[in-house]
């Protein structure tokens, strides 16, 4: 768990779109989805505004970016409550890799309350383009 005036990206991964089912490997060009699993400590959710997730996908094979996405949204503050969410991030098709190329996820998570931010940032397992 998040310390009491913390915010983190727990887990990050590479799902099929619409589904919570990993991806292993994916066709070139296909539109997923990526899971941010993040937490915000007691304290922190007692005086939140927002929470933002962007995430870019990371072709290491070329090493470049070869799309990005943006999730997160409004926060109602809640009293005495930590809060743990689930935030889906769609990536569009129409990427282009090459079969073999090794992707991971790269994503930067920001907790804004107020004047005050807190950043976290996570990797993903990697995954193979396979057709």
């Amino acid at each position: 768990m998040s310390g009491p005036w913390d915010a983190e990206i727990k887990l990050l991964y590479p799902v099929d779109a619409g589904t919570f089912f990993t991806v292993d490997g994916i066709r070139s060009a296909t539109a997923f989805d990526a899971i941010a699993n993040v937490e915000i400590g007691e304290n922190l959710n007692e005086n939140v505004d927002q929470h933002d997730v962007w995430v870019a996908v990371r072709n290491l094979s070329k090493s470049t970016t070869i799309a990005t996405g943006h999730g997160g949204g409004v926060l109602k503050p809640e009293n005495n409550t930590p809060r743990r969410e689930e935030i889906r991030i769609q990536i569009a098709g129409g990427w282009t890799a090459d079969v073999g190329d090794l992707l991971e996820l790269v994503a930067s998570y920001k907790v804004t309350a107020g004047v005050n931010t807190t950043f976290s940032s996570r990797t993903s397992e990697k995954f193979v383009v396979d057709g």
